[in-house]
């Protein structure tokens, strides 16, 4: 394509409105000139696909909802061992991990087999949040009102 050609591809582009060009993208439309349909094109990834382990290109959503789900993980992991419990919290975190490995395992091989680790690991955030919770309000009883719930239930 010669230089002409492609400064009014290019220019034929800017003036689209942005719907259009998105629209053009996913059409590989009058944008191919500049070449960005063969770039998205060499670069998308189909959620059909099934290629490889949490690495690979394949399963770019398992990695994002782990990218989502790890800091709310770490906060509860942190304040269930500092408030309530460190073993519970700690056998509390393994048992999150290894579902999250049966997730990037499930997602791998289909869509159905991910769902059973993905409710799983959600189970275990919410005793996780659970765990935190009682501890904080524990700690905030016994600390500024003085009721210490844990002698009460031992007497």
């Amino acid at each position: 394509m010669s230089a002409l050609q492609e400064q009014t591809c290019a220019a034929s582009y800017h003036c689209q409105l942005p719907h259009q060009q998105g629209l053009n993208l996913a059409r590989g439309g009058s944008d191919q000139g500049i070449g960005f349909s063969r770039i998205w094109k060499s670069q998308y990834v189909g959620s059909d696909s099934s290629a490889g382990c949490c690495d690979s290109p394949g399963s770019p959503g398992a990695r994002v909802n782990s990218s989502e789900y790890f800091p709310i993980f770490l906060a509860l992991l942190w304040q269930a061992g500092l408030f309530f419990h460190q073993g519970l919290a700690a056998a509390l975190g393994l048992l999150y991990l290894y579902a999250r490995y049966c997730y990037f395992m499930g997602y791998k091989a289909s869509s159905s087999e991910r769902l059973a680790p993905i409710y799983f690991s959600t189970g275990v955030l919410w005793i996780l949040v659970a765990a935190s919770a009682l501890g904080i309000l524990h700690f905030f009883l016994s600390h500024y009102v003085g009721l210490n719930i844990l002698q009460l239930l031992t007497a």
